[in-house]
């Protein structure tokens, strides 16, 4: 009896020690909780003396706390307050007062954000990383191409079948089609990162440079004219968006060409060093394209001087050639044509100083006053489409470089007699449209555009005009915003200089915060900088496929019907790369970088 009374009472000990470690543990559990990280941020950071801001999803006054990252310390407490806009109830905090140079993340509550930098440089890694990722997108037979060497046989005409050398370039997005409309922003992107932040490692700019203009100087016609692409859809969707076997033919003699009328597929077509060779669309590109391909060999001029005086030469023709083509073409005209004629020109200008240059610039900006709304009282500034269709005029590739183009001619003749002109074409459009619309959503985004005849979807209206930040997604064609909004911080941060105004400036950063991570969606569109990113588009009609490209600019997030952001699953509108959306991310990062 006593035996067992002992039993038992080893056995309410072990319950008991059993019961309190089990209570412990639970406690042990409840006390170490997930971090919930949805406070909101530019992933990569901001430079020093950049406007700081951090949202947080939902209602409420709370404060918040930066802490440097090394030391632990609470360098900055401010106040998380409520506000409303187009994309729901959000907490914002600003933390523009913290300067110093560090890695920091934000505590509010049991709400953290991903770490962040404050430097001086703090775009450097980005732009150095786009740089490579151009590299691992080179065709033909260089060193560093994801898959080299390919497509050493581009390519063949279309208008007579006769080989043409116009290897070379990179391919334009999740597949291997050689778009010069799309291609050529990568020229300008990092041609500006060359000369506006010297400090960079420019050899690796400059050869990347060179393996591009290799493609672009060789699709140029003797008229002066720049083809349309290689590798594109000829007969049908994605029918040389395909890989090759690299033979090339004779490229002195007839290749049996049968012109694209027959319905037959290319490789039915072709016979060079064999059928799959890749055909030349040689019909004139876009004139849009024909003076952005002007602007590249201008700079291009400028940037090989030093280097290789012959070759500098080569591409000053090229753009001369291209720019007394473009001139004389029936073109249609728009705002965005306008704006890219005035870059060209200005270009050109600062490249040779001949006056003519400036002069037509000059008219060219005399004519998109035309399109230009004055007398709307809610929302005005903003270019219509045609001088006879007023629809508000929308491109989601480059939206903002007629405001670029006149901020520029500002700053090239302070003291033309048309500057007030200039002025105030800037500030309608930056002022009464740009920040007008950006300030009805807690990010600060730019709209995609304005529309007049009917609710596009999101029933978001304001006076006569319905508006949308996203392309809807019911149309055959639509994309992420990636390259609209990367565009208009362009255009806001060089009017904030000519109009000496630090909201634009803000607000032009908060273009660059939503593409790397301050969304709603938590979510870099950046890959390799910051997280979140959305999932992986590899290309769907060739193998293998396009590889996760570390530099990359995905096209961005999209909207849904109702105009609300959505990170999609894989699809081609938002997880593609996009070379205008790559450039203008680049071209921004750079612009704010010298911005201090």
């Amino acid at each position: 009896m006593e035996i067992k009374n002992i039993n038992l009472s080893i056995f309410a000990l072990i319950v008991t020690v059993l019961l309190f470690a089990g209570n412990s543990l639970l406690k042990a559990q409840r006390l170490s909780r997930d971090h919930n990280v949805n406070l909101l941020v530019n992933q990569a950071g901001y430079l020093p003396q950049a406007s700081k801001t951090c949202l947080a999803p939902g209602a409420f006054n709370r404060n918040f706390e930066v802490i440097d990252v090394a030391t632990q310390n609470v360098v900055f407490t401010g106040q998380l307050r409520p506000t409303s806009g187009d994309f729901g109830e959000y907490s914002s905090g600003d933390f523009s007062g913290v300067s110093k140079e560090g890695t920091y993340y934000i505590l509010s509550d049991t709400l953290r954000s991903f770490p962040f930098r404050i430097s001086r440089n703090v775009y450097e890694p980005a732009i150095n990383l786009i740089v490579s990722y151009f590299s691992k997108q080179r065709c033909g037979g260089s060193a560093t191409g994801y898959l080299t060497p390919c497509h050493l046989d581009d390519g063949v005409r279309m208008d007579n079948g006769k080989h043409q050398d116009v290897s070379g370039g990179w391919h334009d997005a999740s597949d291997l089609r050689k778009w010069i409309s799309a291609t050529i922003y990568g020229m300008i992107g990092m041609a500006k990162v060359y000369e506006l932040l010297p400090e960079l490692e420019k050899e690796k700019t400059i050869e990347e440079l060179l393996w591009g203009n290799r493609y672009f100087l060789n699709m140029q016609e003797p008229d002066g004219y720049i083809m349309s692409y290689i590798g594109g859809d000829v007969l049908k969707h994605s029918d040389s968006n395909r890989w090759t076997d690299n033979i090339t033919g004779d490229e002195e003699g007839e290749l049996g060409f049968t012109k694209p009328n027959t319905g037959k597929s290319t490789a039915d077509m072709l016979i060079i060093g064999s059928k799959d060779d890749r055909v030349i669309k040689t019909d004139p590109l876009d004139i849009m394209g024909q003076y952005n391909f002007i602007t590249a060999e201008a700079m291009m001029t400028r940037i090989t001087k030093e280097r290789d005086l012959s070759y500098s030469k080569r591409c000053l023709e090229a753009a001369k050639r291209c720019f007394a083509w473009s001139k004389t073409s029936d073109k249609q005209e728009n705002p965005r044509v306008i704006g890219a004629s005035i870059q060209a020109a200005l270009e050109l200008y600062k490249t040779t100083k001949e006056g003519s240059y400036a002069d037509f610039a000059a008219d060219q900006a005399k004519q998109l006053r035309e399109y230009q709304e004055l007398d709307k009282n809610n929302i005005s500034g903003f270019f219509y489409s045609s001088l006879e269709k007023k629809e508000p005029y929308n491109n989601v590739w480059n939206g903002c470089m007629e405001l670029s183009a006149l901020c520029d001619m500002i700053q090239l003749f302070p003291e033309h007699k048309d500057v007030a002109l200039w002025k105030d074409l800037i500030n309608r459009y930056a002022r009464n449209y740009l920040i007008t619309m950006a300030r009805k959503n807690n990010f600060g985004i730019v709209p995609f555009g304005l529309y007049t005849q009917k609710d596009p979807g999101g029933n978001r209206k304001d006076g006569e005009f319905w508006y949308r930040y996203f392309m809807q997604p019911e149309q055959d064609w639509w994309v992420g915003i990636n390259s609209n909004i990367a565009a208009a911080g362009i255009g806001l941060l060089k009017a904030s200089k000519v109009l000496n105004d630090q909201e634009l400036k803000s607000y032009a950063q908060k273009q660059l915060d939503w593409i790397i991570g301050l969304n709603p969606l938590n979510s870099s569109t950046l890959i390799g900088i910051g997280y979140n990113h959305p999932k992986h588009f590899p290309g769907s009609t060739f193998y293998p496929q396009t590889p996760v490209i570390p530099g990359a600019v995905m096209n961005g997030l999209g909207g849904d019907h109702d105009d609300q952001p959505t990170i999609g699953n894989g699809n081609w509108q938002i997880s593609e790369y996009w070379t205008p959306m790559v450039a203008h991310t680049l071209w921004l990062m750079a612009e704010l970088s010298i911005a201090e």
